[in-house]
């Protein structure tokens, strides 16, 4: 089952940094161009740089944002921006959050964690991924040769063995608590240091697997990375940087992922509409400016209890569509075969990537549409945690983007350097 290891992490140095809430940000899939600025602006040190950095009309194979990634990364570490743990520790990790006016607190254990193929059953997957961002990645990994932004692990731990030790750790001091700029989330961070606990929670997961909630396409790249690397010179290329949190923490908060469609042509829009009209019982729920949007998702979730449903809303009109169908209950999947990958089937293989594209805010979708920046919409339920372990555990992938678990897992909080030791992490 699932190797993981302790290892010499890499943090920011707060005296030449400053605000640690200023250099930390989400990872790069959910960074908008216009936040990529932002936290440019931020700070000099922010982790944008290494992660997520800017592209420009000018670079060539010689300068490119993969090697100016690189150089930063380098600089940073000569001139004491960021430091080097001087021994192996695993770390015990709070994050706190508001959602909608509740809050909630989850902990994770953050190791090196082995990365193995997926058909090795100790790490797996619930969602399908996309090529062009493997390759983005894998990019940057060559380069860097380091994790600044962790993948997001589940485990089973019902007896609370792990939650009790990671408990116990949280009650000394930490080695550092952020709160970030907008207030909205804190991260506080321990170090575990004590052999004895080290081993235990080795031996603990050693026994399970871990089920990836985010990240599969950093986990897919780093089990490339492996594959191409000489992992007898360089051990420490064979591990990923994880956070692994309990399928039993109270924090797990798991939202929709609603798809946006833009940029088909009218003949399109109207064959989709037709589809949808054909292979599922519609109910018409009026003019999208006349619709009251809490009503209507209200009714999404109450009819998906009993059978997958999802709404379609155009500028026309609001339509919650529901089907029952033997091959397949989960609604993203039935979505995805029955009417999304359907439309796309004459086009290009990058139509879909093209053409479809996710949000987990659904006022955010319903503007897209007002604003004409989108010509439709599926809002969809939250996949249930248990849905995707059971899938899981039976080799079943989703399609790409079928949950959000929120809010991502900051990236730049602690970064693991393949190559930071001869003998493994």
């Amino acid at each position: 089952m699932a190797t993981i290891l302790p290892f010499r992490g890499i943090r920011y140095n707060e005296y030449l940094t400053g605000d640690l809430g200023a250099v930390i940000t989400p990872p790069y899939d959910v960074i908008k161009p216009e936040e990529q600025a932002i936290y440019y602006r931020r700070s000099p040190y922010n982790i944008i740089r290494l992660e997520y950095g800017y592209s420009g009309g000018n670079d060539s194979a010689a300068n490119n944002r993969y090697t100016r990634a690189a150089g930063t990364w380098q600089r940073w570490l000569n001139e004491g921006v960021l430091r080097r743990e001087e021994k192996k520790v695993f770390y015990i990790y709070e994050q706190t959050f508001t959602y909608r006016e509740n809050t909630y607190r989850r902990t994770g254990l953050v190791a090196a964690l082995k990365a193995e193929p997926y058909d090795h059953k100790t790490v797996l997957p619930h969602e399908e991924t996309h090529r062009k961002a493997k390759s983005d990645r894998l990019e940057l990994l060559r380069h860097c040769r380091a994790n600044f932004s962790p993948i997001f692990g589940l485990f089973s731990d019902p007896g609370d063995v792990a939650g009790q030790i990671m408990g116990a750790v949280k009650k000394g001091a930490p080695l550092c608590d952020i709160t970030m700029p907008e207030g909205t989330e804190r991260h506080i961070l321990w170090a575990l240091d004590e052999l004895d606990l080290q081993n235990r929670l080795i031996e603990f997961m050693a026994s399970r697997p871990v089920f990836i909630a985010d990240g599969h396409h950093r986990y897919e790249t780093a089990v490339a990375f492996a594959g191409e690397s000489d992992l007898r010179r360089h051990p420490g290329r064979g591990y990923v940087l994880s956070i692994l949190v309990s399928l039993r923490d109270p924090g797990l908060v798991i939202l929709p992922t609603h798809r946006v469609l833009s940029g088909l042509t009218p003949a399109q829009i109207a064959g989709l509409l037709r589809a949808a009209r054909e292979k599922f019982k519609v109910t018409e729920w009026g003019s999208l400016r006349a619709a009251d949007l809490p009503s209507f998702l209200a009714e999404i979730k109450v009819r998906g209890a009993a059978a997958p449903a999802f709404g379609l809303i155009t500028e026309e009109a609001a339509l919650l569509l529901q089907g029952d169908f033997a091959e397949d209950t989960l609604d993203v999947s039935i979505l995805n075969n029955r009417l999304l990958a359907p439309l796309f089937t004459d086009m290009e293989p990058s139509a879909f990537e093209e053409h479809v594209s996710y949000s987990k805010d659904e006022y955010e979708v319903l503007e897209m549409i007002y604003r004409q920046k989108a010509q439709a919409a599926f809002l969809l339920n939250a996949t249930p945690i248990q849905e995707l372990t059971d899938r899981a555990s039976r080799g079943e992938k989703m399609p790409q983007k079928s949950t959000y678990f929120y809010p991502k897992l900051p990236s730049g909080l602690v970064i693991y350097d393949l190559d930071s030791s001869g003998d493994g992490p």
